[in-house]
């Protein structure tokens, strides 16, 4: 159970946030921002095809809907900044997601 003061802290940070936004969308406040180049369709099609020889199969490994990976590998939608990265990490290191897939499931096993 959190405390009092815990409550008040996280309150306040949420204020803060919300006064950041409202002053960003008057122009007042400069943000940092991160602009993520979308993935085109194709390199989503190379990188499921490099670790699954189907969409059926990627979703059983990694978790994604079969038919995201469609709309995503046909051009109808385009990842969003989270899915892109890890997109970007099943590229370079799909045994890392698949361990990390693991432990999840282990430790929620565990909690049971």
């Amino acid at each position: 159970m959190t405390d009092a003061r815990e409550e008040n802290e996280f309150a306040e940070g949420l204020l803060e946030g919300l006064r950041e936004a409202v002053e960003w969308k008057r122009g007042r406040l400069a943000l940092e921002t991160v602009n993520l180049d979308p993935m085109p369709a194709a390199r989503v099609r190379a990188i499921r095809r490099k670790v699954a020889k189907s969409a059926r199969e990627f979703e059983r490994r990694f978790g994604i809907p079969a038919a995201t990976m469609s709309n995503w590998e046909q051009g109808r939608r385009q990842p969003d900044p989270a899915a892109r990265l890890l997109l970007l990490v099943l590229e370079r290191d799909p045994e890392a997601v698949e361990r990390a897939l693991a432990n999840e499931a282990a430790r929620a096993s565990a909690a049971e």
